[in-house]
């Protein structure tokens, strides 16, 4: 009798260690045995690097820097800490392997394109006795803008990218842009009674990078060089903007 009431005893204490051991061997659709299985995207990160003609020259020169644009990325960090070269823009973007993807800081930015002339009108009223003026530029009507335009004034970058089989390397499709409106240039002046109706048209400057590039997993690659404006928005060339390039391989859950 005594040994059956040990038995029943037991019973209680292996059922209630039944679920902890459930738990501890539970299956989880996060962890590192089906990290392998996982779906992937990819994180893209464009840096503009602003820095003198020079300084671009020296260290595109230099027997360290030239070694991996890994390296070359670090010495160009060590110029901004220094204040010899400055960030001007920094884009990022996340999308799904082989899927495009866009992302804008805009302010879009319409203007006229096309105008109907100035014209008179067909038939004019005077009042008798006065005196005709129907050749007088105060009967006709100022340029009419008839089409318009728009452009998105900021920062763009639309990007494809694609995972390599071995997980390793992205395939990268990109075109980052930032355009800046300099000034309105005046084509025409018109000028009567109402007051001043000029033709004019913007004048716009971009940096545009439009390329395929295949890069390692988690290390920048130097795609382009540009030369920004000036104060009159006119290229400068005595400085460079350096555009580097960084794509992440993301587990999804990690």
């Amino acid at each position: 009798m005594k040994r059956s009431l040990k038995t029943l005893a037991l019973c209680p204490l292996l059922f209630a260690a039944t679920p902890i051991f459930a738990q501890e061997n539970a299956f989880d659709p996060l962890g590192e045995a089906a990290e392998a299985n996982l779906p992937r995207q990819v994180r893209i990160q464009v840096e503009y690097i602003e820095m003198p003609l020079e300084q671009m020259s020296a260290v595109m020169s230099d027997a360290t820097a030239s070694k991996g644009d890994t390296v070359l990325r670090q010495a160009v960090a060590k110029l901004m800490q220094s204040g010899k070269a400055k960030l001007i823009e920094n884009q990022m973007l996340v999308a799904r392997s082989g899927e495009k993807a866009t992302v804008e800081s805009i302010r879009e930015f319409i203007y006229p394109t096309e105008y109907e002339p100035p014209e008179l009108p067909n038939t004019i009223k005077i009042e008798k006795g006065a005196e005709s003026k129907i050749a007088s530029k105060e009967f006709a009507t100022g340029p009419t803008p008839t089409a318009f335009e728009t452009r998105n004034l900021g920062s763009t970058l639309e990007i494809e990218p694609t995972i390599g089989d071995s997980n390793k390397t992205i395939d990268v499709r990109l075109s980052p842009e930032i355009t800046y409106h300099v000034e309105n240039t005046v084509w025409s002046e018109w000028k009567d009674k109402h007051g001043e109706s000029n033709i004019m048209m913007p004048v716009i400057y971009t940096l545009r990078v439009n390329t395929a590039v295949t890069l390692a997993n988690g290390k920048p690659t130097l795609i382009a060089a540009l030369s920004p404006k000036d104060d009159k928005g006119v290229t400068d060339t005595s400085r460079k903007v350096l555009v580097f390039l960084k794509a992440d391989v993301l587990v999804i859950g990690r």
